[in-house]
């Protein structure tokens, strides 16, 4: 994926949120007002990666855009280096402080390329607009996923799915069975020569037998 693909997709996302801003007040209605500070420059937008609950039907509407898109501009976005301009969501990555020290310095030079390969008014706007920064209303909750950091998300903290081969299911039992023995191999050689020493017969030993033995003649 070239880096000019990825970012062209990046700004239609962004281009397409601010246009469907009007349509969704008239859907649903105004936007709640913000919980914290916003500064004068930035805009309002619902954030398409989340479910919403509409007030005038008190029903969950699902996320406007599908997981599988969200994993999609995720990638174009990376690609792009414009993963700060995406709402958080369930395929959004947590902002880390290196994320935050990148979002200060991208869009000067994401702005300026856009800038130069412009060349009417128009475009020169769309350009300002899709790179302003935003307040997204809808807030991601974040899942603690078991594995995640190791990248075994599928099997970690879940009982083993599959059996194996034979040899495989033996060999603790196996391995445990061959430390015992070789840990007490001295002993058992020794108890065991003891034994047939004991059961050798001694010719010149006479016999215990207390019935007389017959003659063979």
């Amino acid at each position: 994926m070239s880096t000019s693909i990825a970012l062209h997709a990046v700004k239609a996302f962004r281009l397409k949120a601010v246009r469907d801003l009007p349509n969704h007040i008239i859907r649903v209605g105004p936007l709640p007002p913000p919980t914290g500070p916003i500064s004068a420059g930035t805009l309002r937008l619902p954030n398409p990666f989340v479910p919403r609950l509409n007030p005038r039907s008190g029903k969950w509407r699902p996320a406007t855009i599908s997981l599988r898109r969200q994993a999609d501009l995720v990638k174009q976005a990376k690609a792009s280096n414009t993963l700060h301009l995406l709402p958080p969501g369930p395929k959004t990555p947590r902002p880390t402080e290196q994320a935050q020290r990148v979002a200060t310095k991208t869009p000067a030079t994401v702005e300026s390329s856009s800038a130069e390969a412009s060349t009417n008014g128009q475009k020169q706007e769309l350009d300002s607009v899709w790179m302003m920064p935003v307040a997204w209303d809808g807030k991601a909750e974040y899942k603690e996923v078991a594995g995640a950091e190791l990248g075994t998300r599928l099997y970690a903290g879940k009982k083993r799915m599959f059996k194996g081969h034979r040899w495989e299911r033996m060999k603790e039992a196996r391995e445990n069975k061959q430390k015992i023995l070789l840990r007490d191999m001295a002993r058992r050689v020794k108890n065991y020569k003891a034994y047939y020493q004991k059961r050798k017969p001694d010719p010149l030993k006479t016999s215990n037998s207390a019935k007389a033995r017959k003659l063979p003649f």
